[in-house]
């Protein structure tokens, strides 16, 4: 038993240090450029103005 307590600390170390170089690393970076976002925007507006007929008469005098 003595023998596997002394080599226990080494397999432990080993293994951490294989299970950390095994491990994926993401990078993430910036564009130099910014974002353009181009948008043909075609905006047309359409107002009808409806009265009551008491309005329209007091508009008209």
């Amino acid at each position: 038993m003595k023998k596997i307590m002394k080599f226990t600390p080494h397999f432990i170390l080993i293994s951490l240090v294989g299970l950390t170089a095994c491990t994926p690393t993401v990078q993430l970076e910036t564009p130099k450029e910014g974002i353009t976002i181009n948008m043909n925007v075609v905006v047309d507006h359409k107002i009808n103005v409806e009265m009551d007929d008491t309005t329209k008469k007091a508009i008209e005098k």
